[in-house]
């Protein structure tokens, strides 16, 4: 009885460091937990990029926010040639649909980070599937982890620690962009959201902190957002029949500028279905149909951020750059704040997402105030 006991108890014990075993070598050594890495692939695509990146003065990086700053670079360069004797080279390393998770990677594939880096992005950020819902709880403990003093240094000082220290999760390894449209379920889309937003915030702590640690300069810029688009997808699980009825008869009201009746019922429907971007964008335009802009201001954003599509960025990613290049002191442009105090005026957008050229000339010329700043105190 007692050999069988020993016996099973040994079987026991010998499963157990089995599963222990395949479990810790299944998990990556991590010193963030971030669920992605980059192949080897991803790097070779940038090798004839990364030179002209290393020998310009001024880098932008982003998504097509960045990419839209093109137009205006000659003329930026031009009044900066009336300055400097020679000219500052500027690269624009921005890519459609990159995420700040691409942009990192690009600048530490750099030997030589030029003396500023604009970053213009946050408009394409859940455009490539990094991580899955699934891992929710198990991203949160682990930056959860991170942020704690003790176990993260524990993890720097002995890096396979974090093999016991960090929870398991779904790991991406990311090679040439491949674009991703979710097709999750309306309340997993807000979740996908809300994961985004988390891993967001610690890719622009990396940003800021890595581009200070190489002695260069870095300039933020808000997305800015047209808050008069209605939303592209309302969340399944944030509406019904009943509030569909009731949505089109607020509509009907809004078209026939009748916002003291609309105004009454959007602002119950509002708060009776909290993730209805529709509900949202609804009150807004009664809101400012009455001159309540601060009001509409504020619902429009909340529209931006329970939109269900992807398709741009929203309020959540600019108070995320405002809060964290603040800490830290950066140098914002806050596009945004500029376009949305200029919201009951027509004609403030190009299209979706382009702001008209006369609101970008604006906004160049305090980014073209800030580079001269930084470049002669550089001088």
């Amino acid at each position: 009885m007692i050999k069988k006991i020993l016996l099973s108890l040994t079987i026991l014990g010998l499963s157990a460091g089995v599963y222990l075993y395949f479990e810790f070598n299944s998990k990556k050594t991590l010193i963030t937990p971030y669920t992605y890495s980059f192949g080897p692939n991803a790097l070779e695509e940038l090798k004839l990029e990364i030179p002209k990146a290393e020998e310009a003065k001024i880098l932008i990086v982003g998504d097509r926010m960045g990419q839209a700053l093109d137009n205006y670079v000659p003329k930026i360069n031009e009044n900066l040639s009336k300055i400097f004797k020679v000219p500052p080279k500027f690269y624009n390393w921005s890519k459609t649909n990159e995420g700040l998770y691409r942009t990192l990677f690009k600048l530490k594939s750099l030997k030589k980070i030029p003396p500023l880096v604009i970053y213009h992005g946050a408009s394409t950020e859940l455009s490539e599937k990094t991580f899955a819902i699934d891992d929710k709880d198990a991203i949160i403990e682990n930056f959860r982890t991170y942020d704690n003093e003790k176990l993260i240094s524990m993890i720097i000082t002995f890096p396979w620690l974090s093999k016991i220290l960090y929870q398991k999760m779904n790991y991406y390894v990311l090679e040439k962009l491949t674009e991703y449209n979710s097709k999750l379920p309306g309340h997993e889309k807000l979740v996908e959201s809300e994961l985004s937003f988390k891993l967001y915030t610690y890719q622009l702590r990396e940003l800021i902190a890595f581009i200070k640690d190489k002695k260069s300069n870095l300039i933020l810029m808000t997305t800015p957002l047209n808050l008069e688009i209605r939303p592209k997808e309302v969340c399944s699980h944030s509406t019904s029949n009943d509030i569909i009825e009731l949505q089109q008869e607020i509509d009907d009201l809004n078209q026939q500028g009748k916002y003291k009746e609309s105004y009454p019922k959007a602002f119950a429907l509002s708060n009776e279905t909290f993730g209805n971007a529709l509900s949202f964008f609804q009150l807004g335009q009664s809101a400012l149909g009455l001159g309540k802009t601060k009001m509409a201001r504020e619902a429009f954003q909340k529209s931006t951020v329970f939109d269900c599509s992807h398709w741009r960025g929203n309020a959540v990613y600019n108070a995320i750059i405002k809060k964290e290049g603040g800490k830290q002191f950066v140098h914002i442009i806050d596009f945004d704040q500029f376009m949305s105090a200029s919201l009951s005026k027509e004609g403030l957008f190009n299209d979706e997402i382009f702001p008209q050229t006369l609101f970008y000339y604006s906004v160049i010329q305090e980014l073209e105030e800030t580079i001269k700043k930084i470049l002669s105190i550089k001088n």
